[in-house]
């Protein structure tokens, strides 16, 4: 196993080695980039279209088909993540009920759930959801800023999830990895369509765990290197590159670090 794939398996089972870990997250999405987002979502239809307005106030586009509505800035979090869109019109409701729309969004009532651990990509983050403590998604012309909290204060089953069925939308298969290649080019490049992002933490690391990864990443270095292969996780040194202060404190069995990433503008 290298070093990411240990970090990574680390969050697919709850993060129990980061007990008392704090992250705070200030995301801005520019309405540029959403634009540029969309068509890669798996199971959204192409044409579709998202136009923001003041005070949460949103507009969803497909073709001549147009619905007004407004986002609601708190996410629910338990059990797992889902944003709420509240639609305008009841008749625009009773017609969303009958599409044919991603299986990771349903409708009930006036009320659109976009259900967060049902996308196809973020699925490996579902040992994450149950330390979120807060998730914002606030709304403007100019586009969305996301905010989230997390705090990992004990460990538990990780969230189950069900796998979302696997369909296609027109040409659109649910399973077309787009958005994760947009992702891994994103990484790669130093992400730029996330200039001005902010993530800053607390992580206490265990003397055995961080000596596992440092054994991890020496194995790796000391091995052949090999090419890259497409959907792999992404390389660790990409996100170095991100790191604007970091502080390590030591005390007897544990190492603690304070760390800020961003992204300049």
């Amino acid at each position: 196993m290298g070093l990411t794939e240990r970090v990574l398996a680390e969050f697919r089972s709850g993060c129990p080695g980061l007990q008392g870990t704090r992250v705070d997250v200030a995301i801005p999405v520019r309405r540029a980039v959403l634009d540029q987002i969309l068509p890669l979502v798996p199971g959204l239809p192409r044409g579709f279209a998202l136009l923001l307005g003041l005070d949460q106030q949103v507009q969803v586009r497909y073709g001549s088909f147009y619905a007004n509505a407004r986002v609601r800035p708190d996410v629910a979090l338990r059990p797992a993540p889902v944003i709420t869109v509240e639609l305008a019109s009841q008749l625009v409701a009773w017609g969303l009920q009958t599409a044919a729309l991603p299986p990771f969004v349903r409708v009930s009532g006036r009320l659109v759930q976009i259900r967060m651990a049902e996308i196809p990509g973020l699925q490996a983050l579902a040992g994450l959801w149950p330390h979120l403590h807060r998730l914002t998604c606030t709304s403007s012309p100019g586009g969305l800023h996301v905010t989230a909290s997390l705090a990992i204060t004990e460990t538990g089953p990780t969230t189950s999830v069900s796998s979302p069925a696997i369909h296609a939308e027109g040409d659109r298969p649910m399973t077309d990895g787009r958005l994760q290649a947009w992702l891994r080019e994103q990484l790669a490049s130093g992400l730029p369509a996330l200039a001005g992002a902010r993530v800053t933490g607390t992580v206490p690391l265990p003397v055995a765990l961080l000596n596992e990864l440092i054994a991890e990443g020496l194995a790796a270095a000391a091995g052949p290197v090999s090419p890259r292969v497409a959907g792999s996780a992404p390389d660790l040194a990409s996100l170095v590159r991100l790191v604007r202060h970091v502080r390590v404190d030591a005390a007897p069995g544990l190492v603690t670090l304070d760390f800020e990433v961003g992204v300049d503008g």
